[in-house]
């Protein structure tokens, strides 16, 4: 006789099957590797089926596994539907708030706002999660989204907070061993710090692609705020928002980035939770406070 399984156990499949690797399903869970090997081990072993075939190129269903995964999949939307439509109905101003946002945002942008924020609301919890990759509202991944957008789908609302500026800097050093390029044009003859193809779809960061060789290229990286260390370090010229930039007095100002491929900050949260009442004050918060620069 076997144990039944529980939904957790399910919850650590649904990631497997969908990300396709223990480390990017432990990652999502916020967990340890060995911890979704464990469960997915013992969910096995439950039901005396093996569900994924361990391949080097990571974790894929095997025919009981696709059966199970297509029997549950839509249960876990069930599941996540109504918890988002219970917590929409939470009138208090405490508790914690899931809020996802960018490196650069959370780093440089967003702290001057938390910590006016946490004075009028000391008891509402910011659970901050910096990632690059998309947040999906609809599973939770989080309640609210701070992200550099210019759209967004739309199953989910919010608002522009603010524009968000693009400038090419280099450190002081790397200008006076490599001279300042006075045009886009001039940059194919300097070094490059830009993002990769994770963030491909970053339109400065393809204007600037297409400006200059691949041999331009010094490094790359899926995050701004590795560019903005290696900027500083005199590795080559790097795009930045000027909420970062300017306020390095290591760094120099080379050119303005086109302002057609500039961003917008959006905060975003699901429709679900748009009258819960710490996420409500804290977006009217942000709404008003960057509505006033």
């Amino acid at each position: 006789m076997h144990t039944t399984a529980n939904w957790d156990d399910y919850l650590y499949f649904l990631r497997v099957a969908r990300l396709g690797s223990l480390k990017a399903a432990s990652k999502s869970l916020k967990v340890n590797h060995t911890t979704v090997l464990r469960r997915i081990n013992a969910l096995e072993e439950k039901l005396d089926a093996r569900l994924f075939e361990r391949l080097k190129t990571g974790y894929v269903l095997t025919e009981s596994g696709n059966e199970i995964f297509n029997q549950i999949d839509h249960i876990e939307e069930a599941f996540l539907t109504i918890e988002r439509k219970i917590l929409g109905r939470d009138i208090r101003y405490e508790g914690k708030i899931k809020l996802s946002t960018t490196d650069t945002l959370g780093q440089y942008w967003l702290p001057h706002y938390i910590y006016k924020f946490k004075e009028v609301y000391p008891d509402i919890i910011l659970d901050i999660d910096i990632r690059t990759n998309y947040t999906d509202l609809t599973k939770r991944e989080a309640d609210v989204v701070i992200a550099a957008v210019n759209d967004h789908p739309d199953y989910i609302i919010g608002k522009v907070l603010a524009p968000i500026k693009i400038k090419l800097y280099a450190s002081i050093d790397y200008i006076e061993k490599h001279g300042k390029p006075d045009s886009p044009e001039d940059l194919s003859d300097h070094k490059l710090l830009l993002l990769n193809e994770k963030l491909g779809h970053i339109a400065f960061n393809e204007w600037l692609k297409n400006l200059v060789p691949k041999s331009a290229i010094a490094v790359s990286s899926n995050m701004l705020t590795t560019l903005y260390s290696y900027a500083r370090q005199g590795l080559g010229v790097a795009p930045l928002p000027t909420y970062v930039g300017d306020r390095d007095d290591q760094l120099a100002c080379l050119m303005d980035v086109p302002e057609q491929f500039h961003h917008k900050i959006w905060i975003l949260t699901h429709p679900d939770l748009k009258n819960t009442r710490r996420i409500k004050a804290f977006m009217q918060f942000m709404y008003n406070e960057t509505s006033l620069k």
